[in-house]
This record gives structure tokens, sequence and C-alpha cells, in this order.
């Protein structure tokens, strides 16, 4: 937060400034704020608890329904009549203030086609992007050819290698096209600890020399010798590396004795060396080169052996072929349990993985791990991994800020994935940018007057309370035209039958009056507004339905646990014929501590489109909801909070959901998510 010194040298804190998606600048607190699904102002977030606390990022208060009033006090009345309690003597005052609402009426729900609408859009510019049309702050900063980068795929031939002159006897660093793309030459892996600690880099190199020789070779490629010095250069050799172990004769292990092969095997690039080498050698210490196969060197050298044995029997034996996503997800793994000298580069394990991959990067020392991994995955978009990943929940909550993701909570695999978003970008922040998504606004300040339709809807019930009403009012009327008659006449009051007849019956049907009304909002709910509603706090579904729609007569339901949409969901088994939410669910999160420190608090969703109510747990309440890809028969929605201050989004959690209410969200414009808090 920015800062500001006054004369008297006290510190205050300065607002925080903020960009509509007019691109207008505001100012506000460090409260949390919420887009208005109406206007798209950036406003307070109020969030509706069951246990209102004031020490909160944001207000809270109490769970507050919106249904008509008349169908509150219906609710209220029908319960004290069907159910005494210690507050049935308060009924007449309720049915009174009933008698009033049906008076005079509120105004009844519009009904909507679709949720409401999520109106920020990402206004920031791209730091990377995936198409070379967008302007990119990550290119034009380093000035990269990025049309060139593209051309390269593959590289034929080093750069440079060092060259045996016989007529000299002397070694010569080579880079004249002509005489490198012809030569045979042996590539060098070592573990620079291992070797430096036990010599010097002029010991090294004259190993390597004197092994080149023995096995018939005048050429050979050590990064000591054979990397430009040049940032802008380097980085173009760290783009073709791969391709040196590829294109090399066999490539040469130097170990200081048999017992250092650990710490040769710790290193980040000495997987993707050995994996991708046609023909594999070590010398060690003072002893002879010997070959060696993958499987070896595997048992020998790499501490997680048992976990990577798909990767080795895959390049080893050729056994075991892997699907292409996942094996690239194995070796991203695979790379990141080794250790990285991380000099120059911050994502320089990325670097050594991309040379698995068709289409690489080039290397720029100024971006992060998960900015170098977006932006490959973005170049070999086949497979879709960051798209895919935006849809996972981590296991890891630690993780829930990342858009990386290596395990899921519902233990989904990532081919299990069908993303419906496309990844065109990554901001300044490390957040992907998202193109083609569905959103929609989490309500949470109180349940809104929801229109709905059940069965009884259109039921003789619903329109009584209002008959009744009238005939009463029609009775009284005429016992007072009766009265004012006889008083001008000077002659004795005698009311009529029909009028007190009327009055009669009409007061008895509404002392009843509320039970109709309740009746008339009972039953199954056949077709509700769209809503997403949230509460801080665990409410069950009986309660969410008394919320939405009011307290009804019978045992319909009109709200359902979900059966797997959840990290809490528990489905109902062979108790049920029916796909359904298990009870024991809502047990278990009213059991759950309120606030976790690594999850969070817990959070209440309500969907009336599926009539489903979800419990997860989240740092802050979620306020929108992107819908991102399927998997399973079921939807990957991503629940996030907002940045005003960047126009981004924060992924909270991510729920299963129907795929179909995704088709009740309106399409939106660009947007950010999972980049740093």
């Amino acid at each position: 937060m920015v800062v500001q010194k006054t004369d008297s040298m006290s510190l205050l804190p300065l607002p925080t400034p903020l960009n509509q998606s007019q691109l207008k600048p505001f100012y506000h607190g460090i409260t949390s704020r919420y887009t208005s699904p109406s206007t798209g102002k950036c406003k307070p977030l109020t969030v509706q608890s069951v246990n209102p606390s004031l020490t909160s990022d944001w207000n809270e208060s109490d769970v507050r329904s919106n249904t008509p009033l008349s169908t509150r006090l219906a609710g209220s009345l029908t319960r004290m009549m069907f159910n005494p309690s210690s507050e049935t003597f308060l009924w007449l005052f309720v049915w009174l203030f009933y008698i009033v609402a049906l008076l005079f009426p509120s105004r009844r729900p519009a009904f909507a086609a679709y949720y409401k609408p999520y109106l920020m859009r990402f206004v920031g510019q791209l730091w990377a992007a995936r198409s070379p049309r967008e302007y990119s702050l990550r290119t034009r900063a380093a000035g990269e050819d990025a049309g060139h980068v593209r051309r390269i795929t593959h590289a034929l031939y080093p750069r440079f290698l060092v060259v045996y002159d016989e007529d000299r006897r002397d070694w010569t660093r080579v880079n004249v096209e002509t005489a490198v793309r012809r030569k045979p030459y042996v590539a060098v892996t070592y573990c620079y600890d291992d070797v430096i600690n036990f010599g010097s880099t002029e010991a090294l190199i004259e190993r390597v020399r004197n092994a080149t020789l023995d096995q018939g070779f005048d050429a050979y490629w050590l990064d000591l010798e054979c990397l430009f010095e040049d940032p802008i250069q380097k980085a173009q050799d760290l783009y073709r590396m791969s391709d040196v172990y590829r294109l090399a004769s066999f490539t040469l292990i130097i170990l200081t004795n048999e017992s250092a092969w650990l710490a040769w095997g710790s290193r980040v690039w000495t997987l993707p060396e050995a994996l991708l080498s046609r023909e594999l050698r070590y010398k060690a210490g003072d002893n002879a080169v010997t070959p060696i196969s993958l499987i070896q060197i595997a048992s020998l050298a790499y501490s997680h052996h048992d976990e990577e044995s798909h990767i080795i029997n895959s390049y080893g034996l050729g056994k075991d072929p892997l699907e292409r996503l996942e094996r690239n997800l194995q070796l991203k793994e695979a790379i990141w349990r080794r250790e990285s000298f991380q000099g120059r580069y911050r994502a320089e394990k990325v670097y050594a993985l991309m040379g698995f991959f068709e289409h690489r990067i080039l290397p720029n020392a100024g971006e992060t791990e998960l900015q170098a991994l977006a932006r490959l995955f973005m170049a070999n978009d086949n497979d879709r991994i960051a798209d895919r990943m935006i849809s996972m929940f981590p296991r890891d909550r630690k993780g829930i800020n990342q858009w990386y993701t290596k395990e899921d909570e519902y233990s989904a695999k990532l081919w299990d994935i069908e993303p419906t978003v496309q990844v065109i970008g990554i901001s300044s922040n490390g957040s992907l940018v998202l193109d083609g998504r569905r959103a929609a606004a989490i309500r949470w300040k109180n349940f809104p007057s929801v229109a709905f339709a059940t069965r009884r809807t259109v039921h003789l019930a619903h329109t009584m309370p209002y008959v009744v009403l009238f005939f009463f009012v029609l009775g009284g009327s005429i016992l007072l035209y009766d009265f004012e008659l006889a008083y001008d006449q000077n002659s004795p009051y005698q009311p009529s039958l029909c009028g007190e007849g009327m009055l009669i019956i009409s007061s008895v049907l509404l002392i009843f009056a509320p039970i109709l009304t309740t009746y008339a909002h009972s039953g199954r709910v056949v077709l509700a507004r769209p809503w997403l509603i949230g509460v801080k706090g665990v409410i069950s579904v009986q309660e969410a339905s008394n919320y939405l729609y009011g307290y009804q007569i019978g045992d319909s339901r009109r709200t359902f646990y979900t059966p797997s949409g959840s990290p809490f969901a528990r489905p109902r088994e062979s108790d049920s014929k029916f796909r359904e939410g298990h009870v024991s669910q809502y047990d278990a999160a009213l059991a759950a501590p309120p606030f976790d420190p690594i999850e969070g608090h817990m959070f209440t969703l309500v969907d009336t489109v599926s009539g489903t109510i979800y419990y997860f747990r989240a740092h802050r309440p979620p306020t929108v909801c992107l819908f991102t890809g399927s998997e399973g028969g079921q939807g990957r929605f991503v629940l996030a909070s907002e940045e005003c201050s960047n126009s981004e989004l924060r992924r909270e959690a991510v729920l299963r959901m129907p795929s179909y209410i995704s088709a009740y969200m309106h399409t939106c414009d660009w947007v950010a998510l999972c980049g740093k808090p």
C-alpha cells in the first residue's frame, strides 16, 4: 500500500487506485469488494452469515429472506397452528399483519432466463500472448524476434563444437556451419559440484578430451566451452539444448567415482540429457569409458526410480508407451524433483522440460516458473494443459491461487477434463487470461425474492385468500351501508342476512387463509429463476428452501444435497433408488471448524436452477462462478473472488455442478485468473 508522510510525521494510507471496466480510475480502501451485476460498479461486499463477525475483511449481516411478506407471515402462522409453542399467543397480532400484507401486496418477483452476469473484464496488457498479433510486454521488452524463434523448432546441428586438429595436435572451438553440421561428436554431461569439488574446470576438460579421442571421435560438446556468455545468445543456446543431445553420437557422463551417481542424477538437466540421447556411456574417475543403459542409470542415479518407472520404460525399453499428455506431465514432475542451480534463470526447470515438447519457448531471465510453463503450454496447444488445469481443484490448498495443479481434489486426471475455455495469454501478475467462457455473479447480501412455479401455482388455493378478503370487505361494506341507511331514516338497525353471512363466512375463512397461502406455495418446484446465492456458514436444505420459497405444507423436497459436487459431498447409496446427496454431508460440514488456517472459512452455495446446495471452504467469499470445463458427466465451475485493483480473479474453490446450468450463464469478456494474490 502507498503511504504519504504528513507534516506531523504520521503515515496515512492512500486508497488503492482501481480501474473500472470503462478504464476510469477510482479509489477505495482494503475491504473486500465485488462488481455489481446491475451497474458494473465496484461496491463493498456484504455477506450474510449464520454467525456474523465484526472482524472480517467484508461486512457481515444475518441471513435474510426476501420472499413476499404475506408468504413469510402465512408460513409463521401455519407453523403456530400446526405446531403450538410458547409463541402461539402472538398468533392474532401476526394474523393482523398478514391481513394488511394481503391488502397491500408486495411486487411479484420478475422471472429471467439467466443468472446475474459478471460485468468486469481484464483491462490490463498481456505480459505474454498466444497470438503473435497481440501486443506482448515480454516480447517488446526483450526485443525478441518471435518469428525467428518459431522457425527453429529443432536445430540440425550445434552452434559450437570443440574439434581436434591432427595437424596441429590441438583442440579448437569451431562455429563454422559447414564444419559443424557434418561432424560426429560426443555430448558431455556432468554434475558441477561433483566434478569441481574434486578438481578444476581444466582437469574436467582434459578428461573429456582424452575420453573423446579414446572412443574414436575428434569432436565434443561441453557447456563450459560451447555456450555463449551474452544473455541473448545464451537464451538461444538453452532453446537448442535438447537438440545437442539428440544429435550426438553418444552422451558421455563424467563422474569423479562410482559413488557420484546420485549427485549427477539429482541435477535438473540430467534427466532430459539422458532420456533424449541415442546412446549413453560413462567414465568414473580414471576407469575406462563404459556403455550403460538407461535402465541401469535409473537404478543408480534416480532416487525416485519407482515414481519414474513409466518414463524410464517408455524411453529405455520402448515399452509401456505413454500418451503424450500423461508423459509430459510425468516428465514435468520428475524434473521438478531435481535440484536447479537457478543462476540467471528462475525458470531453468521449464527450459529443461521444453526439450520434450514439439514447440519451445525462448528463455527469459525475468520470468517465473509458472509464467514460463504457461508460455510452454500455450506454444504446444494440442494437449491444452493450461486450459485443463484451470478446472482442477488443488488437493494442496496452499496452491489454490496457482493455476498449475498436480493433484485434483476429486481424483480426476488431467485428460479427464474437457476444457471449454482457451488461455490466450498471461498477465504481468502471473494470471492466465481466459477467453470463451461463461460466468455468473454470486449473490451474498441476502436471499432474493425468487420467481418460481410449482405444480400448485395455478391452484385455487393461490387466489382463495384474496377472494375471501374481497368478500370480507364486501360483507363489511354491506353492513355499513345498512347501518347508514337506518341512521338516515331514523329506524331500527336490521343488518341484512346477506351481509352478515358473507362477513361471518369470510372471517372464518380468513382465519384459515394463511394455510391456503402456504399450501399454494408448497410442492415441488418445477421452474425457478436462476440465482447463485452464498452464505457464510452452514445451512441445511430445509433452511435454504424456506429462505428461497417460504414455509411449505407437506414433505416435497425443493432443495437437495449434492451427491458429488464438493469436497463434503456424500452420495446416498443402496438405501435410495435415485442419485442424490446424503444428509451426512450437512452433519460433517456443521461439525467442521468454522475456519481453517489453510483452507479458509466454511461457506454454503445454493443454486436455484438445479435446486442443489454445496458446502466448501474458501479464504474469501467467491463472487464469480466460471464454467471452465466438464468431467465425468459434471461441469467444472471455478468459484473466484475479485481483485479490483488489477481487474483479476482469485480461484477460491472448484465445484462439480450440472453442466446444463452453464446454458443459463452469460458469456463475458476476457478474465485473468490464478495470479499472485
